[in-house]
């Protein structure tokens, strides 16, 4: 009998060691994540953005962001099959920083596409590195002539320079306007502004009797509003809302009743710009790539969208975000969801699209073709926003291009 259960027990103990041993040899089973993706599901597309949230002009970053969000969810997050990633780095309005977030997402992230960033200085410095690169960027609001050689970037609403040489003309044809006195802050983008402005209004015939360039991030423009020469209208061209807002009322302040006229209104004059001016914003005239009361029903849908996600009519932040999103993604269905840099580039300047700012298409160097509207500030019941156009320039385009 002992020995009856000794062989029963050996025998036991031999098949827990197979069935041990088996188990152990089988594969150990992965559950597939959003980040890994499954053996017949493509990897995902990566789009990096280099958008400000902090520095002078931090408050149009969430705008930004909002934008290309709104894209992207309309699609969920998928476009020709694949899924797509976006990663977003703060660029603090430094020209350092932008670099820096900018070869990170390079080389880390393994982006080849970037949305931003804003500034013009930027621009400059990352043109060089993104063609190198073979890395598809585009500009936030307009974008600098100087880039075009590297063939990099897609420049929207159009350059600097061409988004204001209409409404220079405009000051003197339609405004009436003489003589000048141009304010900028002084880094690229702005002085390409003013550039543009200043050239439209002596091409009608008017005269720029004094140009003011204040460095970036001034806390106080009274010195500058002080040393201003007569002239028939003040025109003025800040770095974000804050300044524009600042400018504004200490030149009020100090007395000054002169006209003021602007450029690119529709960011400058955000919701909360314009809630914090209140009547002091009323009746000044700017150039704007974009009005949120744009009658037309991409515009219609776009606002609505935004208004869910932010709370807020939308500014061009917003629009050209979410636009520029929807251009990349429009260029990536012609491609099959190949987001190399050739495929992409010429995708981008073969197409032609209605926007919620109008309709959009682009030269052979990437510069985008749109209109060019003027709005003014305005008071509708209790809220203070941005008037419907109340003149259009159709078609802007680069005077400098072929």
């Amino acid at each position: 009998m002992f020995k009856k259960i000794v062989s029963v027990a050996f025998t036991l103990f031999a098949v827990g060691i197979l069935v041990l041993t088996g188990c152990a040899q089988q594969p150990t089973p992965t559950t597939p994540t959003s980040a890994s993706p499954t053996p017949t599901e493509k990897p995902p597309i990566k789009i990096g953005a280099l958008l400000d949230f902090t520095g002078p002009v931090a408050d149009l970053g969430p705008k930004f962001k909002a934008g290309i969000e709104l894209a992207l969810e309309e699609v969920g997050y998928k476009v020709a099959g694949r899924t797509v990633q976006l990663i977003v780095e703060d660029s603090a309005t430094s020209v350092e920083t932008a670099v820096e977030k900018f070869k990170k997402l390079v080389d880390k992230d393994n982006i080849k596409i970037c949305i931003g960033p804003l500034m013009g200085d930027a621009h400059l410095a990352l043109a060089p590195l993104a063609a190198e690169k073979k890395v598809l960027i585009t500009s936030l609001i307009n974008g600098m002539y100087e880039t075009l050689q590297y063939k990099t970037y897609i420049i929207y609403p159009t350059t600097v320079e061409a988004q204001t040489y209409p409404f220079g003309k405009y000051a003197y044809e339609k405004l009436g306007y003489k003589t000048a006195v141009v304010i900028a802050a002084d880094y690229a983008g702005k002085r390409g502004y003013a550039a543009g402005f200043i050239k439209g209004f002596k091409d009608a015939g008017g005269e720029i009797v004094q140009e003011i360039y204040a460095p970036l991030g001034t806390p106080d423009y009274s010195p500058y509003i002080s040393q201003m020469k007569p002239a028939d209208v003040v025109m003025y061209a800040m770095e974000g809302p804050g300044p524009v807002s600042r400018l504004v009322y200490q030149y009020r302040q100090a007395g000054n009743q002169g006209p003021l006229i602007t450029i690119t209104q529709d960011g400058d004059y955000t919701p909360e710009a314009l809630a914090e001016l209140k009547d002091i914003a009323l009746g000044i005239q700017g150039e704007a790539a974009y009005t949120w009361k744009l009658d037309n029903p991409e515009n219609k849908n776009f606002v609505d969208g935004i208004k869910k996600k932010t709370g807020q009519v939308p500014s061009c932040s917003e629009q050209n975000a979410y636009t520029l999103t929807k251009v990349i993604l429009a260029a990536l269905e012609k491609t099959g969801g190949d987001d190399s840099f050739d495929k992409m580039w010429a995708a981008v300047t073969s197409l032609k699209m209605n926007t919620p700012a109008g309709p959009l298409s682009f030269t052979p160097e990437g510069v985008a073709i749109t209109d060019m509207y003027v709005t003014q500030a305005e008071k509708v019941g209790d809220n203070y926003e941005l008037s419907a156009p109340l003149y259009t320039v159709k078609g802007v385009k680069d005077w400098r291009l072929p």
